[in-house]
């Protein structure tokens, strides 16, 4: 089973509120986050936690941006990512504040969380496949 194929198993989690829902609220908790937060990065995070059965190269966190700074500090940002790798959405300020992950090349298509169903918020209710304009990757080590 790959990141991707894990991640699409909740493309059913739906917000019962802003940032809120006993879903929402089991990712945010699985990744040590807070209710009501922004959950997009405890998404991934715990996606990679599965796949990597509890040892991942990123730990479970709930910042977009720390997420970009250990992908950078390690050499994993790529500009020939594959299906898998890590995507983020960056500010005109270089800060990352979204991130998920890439399922697709040919469209460039990735799954997060805390999105909308046409991808178009970074602070949406649900989990979500869809159509992405990221320009930023990371290649994590997946072995």
């Amino acid at each position: 089973m790959t990141p991707v194929d894990i991640a699409r198993l909740f493309l059913f989690v739906r917000e019962a509120g802003p940032n809120r829902g006993l879903r929402v609220e089991a990712i945010q908790h699985w990744s040590a986050g807070q209710f009501g937060d922004s959950w997009c990065a405890e998404f991934a995070t715990l996606v990679l936690d599965l796949f990597f059965q509890g040892a991942s190269p990123i730990p479970r966190q709930g910042g977009a941006q720390d997420i970009r700074a250990l992908c950078t500090a390690n050499g994993w940002m790529t500009d020939t990512p594959s299906p898998g790798d890590l995507y983020f959405y960056v500010d005109a300020n270089d800060h990352a504040h979204h991130v998920g992950l890439l399922t697709s090349l040919d469209p460039l298509m990735g799954i997060s969380g805390n999105t909308s169903a046409d991808g178009t918020s970074d602070n949406g209710d649900r989990v979500a496949e869809h159509s992405i304009t990221a320009t930023h990757f990371a290649a994590y080590p997946r072995s």
